[in-house]
């Protein structure tokens, strides 16, 4: 009977993943060949009992009241089995089809509504209301995926207004000692020109360091909105931008360009949005370099690659984990004087990821560090 099984499975199977009028229409046919059956079975039995009794001749009283109800029990068998029938099979019908989907989707909606985004919607079927669960369940994916980047951005402002507390607390208290310092002796004349000259270029040069912080904020701020608009454009227009780049900041820099893509293709890309974070690793790359720096692009996998190697010391381990992060930096007095915050990796880091790529950070087995850079391209 393996056979028999089989069938009704794909039956099943056929029931569940069918539209609603179909499947409406397969329970209806299945109702009136289980009544036909019903009311054949009926007729025959009846019509058995019937001979049975004309063959008892003659007729008691009894006998043809027996005869006349089996007579109505013909006439009324059709009507009542298919009466049944239809109720049953709609019965099962909204038990099966409609019941189990609403009871499904009308939970969905009550954990959506409670703000809880972590369960999947099980709703498999290819009918109407499958296809509304899965719309919903894209719906979910969609709120969660959002959920959590407002959640990562929120993490995000609040290490950068950390980092940015603790920042400025040097050059305030500087400048704040500094001050205190002229109140104090300036009116009793114990400072001289020079030394009154001194405290003032010292506060001054506080305050610009104040100034390049905040529009490091500024920067930031303006980064995080920065929406992605694309364009066609070929590679090799690409690799173009990032050798003219490259040639702008290299100084004494030898800059060594490979181009692994099919120059003549075409993709979809924002390209001021990867020359800002291209230039902002060229950068990082020149300040560490000793003499040479390596730059390669691919184009693999709808993902448009840029390695950006130089032959310096390579990333620390903390550099390896941190690098990335707002503020970082491994040498604070040298660069805060150069006016470098350690925003650059974090910014470009930011950009990738708007444009559903990645940065990733490490140290080349020949010596110095790597810097890829990759971003989501159409065709």
């Amino acid at each position: 009977m393996d056979w028999l099984e089989e069938y009704v499975e794909k039956l099943r199977q056929y029931i569940k993943n069918a539209s609603m009028i179909r499947t409406a229409a397969a329970y209806l046919v299945i109702a009136m060949l289980g009544s036909l059956a019903c009311i054949m079975l009926t007729m025959h039995i009846t019509s058995l009992w019937i001979n049975v009794m004309n063959e008892r001749m003659p007729y008691s009283s009894g006998q043809v009241r027996q005869i006349e109800l089996l007579w109505r029990v013909q006439q009324i068998c059709p009507y009542f089995f298919m009466l049944i029938s239809i109720a049953i099979a709609g019965k099962y019908y909204v038990e099966n089809k409609i019941n189990a989907a609403v009871s499904e989707i009308g939970l969905s909606l009550k954990h959506m509504a409670a703000g809880d985004l972590s369960f999947e919607i099980a709703l498999q079927s290819e009918d109407e209301i499958g296809m509304i669960a899965k719309d919903m369940e894209n719906l979910r994916e969609t709120l969660k995926r959002d959920k959590l980047n407002q959640w990562r951005m929120g993490e995000e402002q609040r290490k950068i207004n950390a980092a940015f507390a603790h920042d400025i607390r040097t050059p305030l208290t500087v400048m704040k000692g500094y001050t205190e310092f002229l109140i104090k002796y300036v009116p009793e004349g114990k400072v001289t020109e020079q030394t009154l000259l001194d405290k003032l270029d010292r506060i001054s040069r506080q305050g610009d360091r104040l100034l390049c912080f905040s529009k490091t904020m500024t920067r930031l701020q303006t980064m995080e909105k920065w929406e992605v608009h694309c364009r066609q454009i070929r590679t090799s227009e690409i690799c173009s931008y990032i050798k003219e780049a490259a040639e702008g900041i290299k100084g004494e820099i030898q800059i060594l360009f490979h181009d692994r893509t099919n120059g003549s293709e075409s993709v979809l890309v924002d390209s001021g949005l990867i020359m800002e974070a291209v230039e902002n690793v060229l950068q990082n790359a020149v300040r560490y370099a000793k003499k040479q720096i390596e730059i390669t692009v691919q184009n693999r996998n709808n993902k448009l690659i840029i390695y950006v190697k130089d032959d310096g010391e390579g990333y620390s381990e903390k550099a390896l984990r941190e690098a990335d992060t707002v503020y970082f930096r491994e040498r604070k007095e040298a660069e805060d004087d150069e006016g470098h915050f350690g925003i650059g990796l974090s910014i470009t880091k930011m950009l990738c990821e708007k444009h559903g790529g990645e940065l990733k950070l490490l140290n080349s087995v020949e010596g110095g560090a790597v810097a890829a850079v990759s971003f989501f391209v159409g065709d």
